[in-house]
């Protein structure tokens, strides 16, 4: 894509859009993209029920396969096993309880954003602006394909690929395999290990989400303060080249000043 923000802006409709828009993608499945005020009322209705939703499909699983390392009588192998993929979907959760109690916080960074595009308005540091944006962006969509890739194909193969047929008198059984497997459900029947393998997969996607979407806000966040730290050095090192070949002072006490603010700006 060109660098050109003309173009960025008749396609995404502003510039703050393209930064921010990634990460939108990554949490409003979930619910956790902030509620502003042009935020409809259909919208805050949605957004409460899938909060309410990712979060039963989440504890389906966690509660469970908790109860199952803790009270199931199995060898220590078996329980190491279980505790792996338990282990990211208890983080997942944890990250996805941050990622609603930090709204808010989320919603300010996201207008902090906004601001400086409007601000920024010569064309040179909008392309700054806007390189860092892309480096953002890349960042955001790989660790969302790589991490949900990942967790994706485990899921398959522990809970498709992975069967065992014991005999059990002179009956044969096929036990099939779950990511986690939860306590006393009876996943040998096939209906009820579909419906769980189910709510696994989407519980898989809800917590991983959470946690690329975390990771997208840092490095989207990241990236735009990189964008403005290096406007303010070509800022000062155009009023240093100006100051040298200028000797109006108050011009260089209102460019010194705009920089100190900018500066100021950048830190909070």
């Amino acid at each position: 894509m060109t660098d050109d923000p003309r173009t960025v802006e008749r396609k995404y409709g502003n510039l703050s859009e393209y930064s921010i828009q990634m990460n939108r993608w990554i949490l409003k499945p979930i619910g956790a993209w902030p509620i502003t005020d042009s935020t409809t009322t259909v919208e805050k209705i949605t957004s409460q029920i899938l909060t309410v939703v990712c979060w039963c499909i989440s504890l389906f699983t966690i509660i469970p396969g908790v109860l199952n390392i803790i009270l199931e009588k199995e060898d220590i192998y078996l329980k190491l096993k279980t505790l792996g993929p338990l282990s990211h979907w208890c983080v997942g959760g944890l990250n996805y309880a941050v990622l609603l109690l930090r709204k808010s916080d989320i919603y300010y960074c996201i207008e902090h954003i906004r601001t400086d595009w409007k601000m920024i308005t010569r064309l040179e540091d909008q392309q700054v602006m806007l390189k860092n944006a892309k480096l953002g962006r890349y960042i955001a969509g790989f660790c969302a394909a790589f991490m949900q890739g990942g967790v994706f194909s485990a899921c398959i193969v522990y809970g498709v690929f992975t069967s065992q047929t014991i005999e059990v008198g002179n009956e044969t059984l096929i036990v099939y395999g779950l990511p986690c497997p939860p306590y006393k459900l009876p996943i040998q029947l096939k209906p009820i290990h579909d419906i769980i393998l189910g709510t696994q997969f989407l519980s898989a996607f809800v917590v991983t989400t959470s946690a690329t979407g975390a990771f997208g806000l840092a490095a989207v966040f990241a990236s735009h303060a990189v964008g403005q730290l290096n406007i303010m050095v070509v800022w000062v090192n155009e009023f240093t080249n100006q100051h040298l070949r200028s000797k109006n002072d108050n011009a260089s006490v209102n460019k010194i000043g705009a920089i100190v603010e900018h500066h100021l700006r950048i830190l909070r």
